[in-house]
């Protein structure tokens, strides 16, 4: 077994009195310095993602984008009301087309939308099946060739697929899906690849003028799989810039592991001028689900398996590639999509539809509001 190291000397970084909260925003610059910035409750995002165009934009892009939210919020409800199987994946995938185009305005990576293609392609690996052997292939965006899904990851994280593109088995991107993702292993007979992350810790130090995050797992979260410490770090991604340390932290009679972020950021000024750099070394690896109830937001790590690297994708882009897939078959092959939900991923299939789409719809309006968007509780 791996020595662990003893964790650094520093206390919960705490602003105004209040421990921050883990979240992808939970800071905003203002003229002079970053300040704390606590969630928003809505029981319906619209109109936040709209007032963040309005607040952003001018112009036709501010009129396009309107407009495509004006037409994703429509399709969002006639999903939501239709009841036919073969229909509602595609009016879903047109929801998530639109309100990504106007994102992708919204954050400036184009300033017009007049023409684009969907940027992603599906085919069937040769002698393959339907689903089982599908793929996607990704094209990066040009001036020539406006490409949306390349658009979409650009506004996301920065990066472009490559000028050949890329492809991505359908196979290896579903399990991804965070909401549906026992139902997935029962049908795979596959263990759980998502852990969750009971707690995110800013630390800071004062005397060194440095913070760190700290990342709390439930050690029973990995035992009942025989997942080893050393797995969870490689697997989850966070093995290049974590380390575990020794805790003696139980909570309801589970123990606590921890593990460190390896190098502490220094500050200058105020230990939260960092907080956004820190969010930004483990938002790639995070899935989050947004709740009703407390907490409101809960954090995952995927395990993705060595051999299933190449398909990795973040959390918004993996649910938007399946949706293109699951749109594209049910526009030109609604027989044979009932042919996959009579198959033994059809309850997957059926749990990511019904659930995963306003997950969607809340964690972008997060990224257009630059804040924790979370549904207002039910009273």
């Amino acid at each position: 077994m791996t020595r662990k190291a003893t964790a650094r000397t520093g206390t919960v970084l705490k602003i105004k009195g209040r421990p921050i909260p883990f979240s992808f925003h939970p800071v905003v610059k203002t003229t002079r310095r970053w300040g704390l910035q606590s969630r928003i409750f809505s029981t319906s995002p619209w109109g936040i993602i709209r007032q963040s165009v309005e607040d952003t934009l001018t112009g036709s892009s501010r009129d396009q984008a309107i407009a495509f939210i004006a037409q994703a919020e429509d399709f969002f409800r006639s999903a939501s009301t239709s009841t036919l199987v073969t229909a509602k994946p595609l009016l879903i995938y047109y929801c998530f087309l639109n309100l990504v185009k106007a994102f992708v305005l919204h954050k400036k990576v184009k300033t017009e939308y007049l023409r684009a293609q969907h940027g992603l392609q599906e085919a069937i690996h040769p002698g393959g099946d339907e689903f089982t052997d599908s793929f996607l292939k990704a094209f990066r965006s040009k001036s020539s060739d406006v490409n949306v899904f390349d658009d979409f990851q650009i506004a996301i994280n920065g990066k472009s697929f490559p000028s050949a593109g890329k492809v991505f088995d359908l196979q290896r991107l579903t399990p991804q899906l965070l909401q549906g993702h026992r139902v997935w292993c029962e049908a795979a007979d596959a263990d759980e690849r998502f852990v969750e992350a009971c707690r995110i810790d800013y630390i800071n130090d004062e005397v060194s003028k440095s913070t760190w995050l700290v990342i709390n797992i439930f050690a029973d979260d990995l035992s009942r799989f025989g997942i080893t410490r050393k797995r969870f770090l490689t697997d989850s991604g966070l093995g290049e810039n974590f380390r575990e340390v020794i805790s003696d932290e139980v909570i309801d009679g589970r123990t606590v592991l921890k593990f460190e972020q390896v190098s502490p950021l220094k500050y200058t000024g105020r230990p939260a001028d960092k907080i956004a750099d820190l969010v930004a070394i483990v938002r790639p690896l995070i899935w989050t689900t947004a709740m009703k109830i407390p907490p409101y937001r809960k954090n995952y790590f995927y395990l993705c398996p060595p051999e299933d690297k190449p398909n990795l994708m973040e959390q918004i882009l993996s649910i938007y590639a399946c949706f293109y897939y699951f749109g594209s078959i049910t526009r030109y092959r609604p027989h044979l999509f009932e042919d996959v939900l009579k198959g033994k991923f059809g309850g997957h299939i059926q749990e990511v539809v019904s659930n995963i789409p306003q997950q969607f719809i809340y964690l972008l309006a997060s990224e257009f509001a630059g804040r924790e968007i979370a549904h207002a509780p039910l009273v």
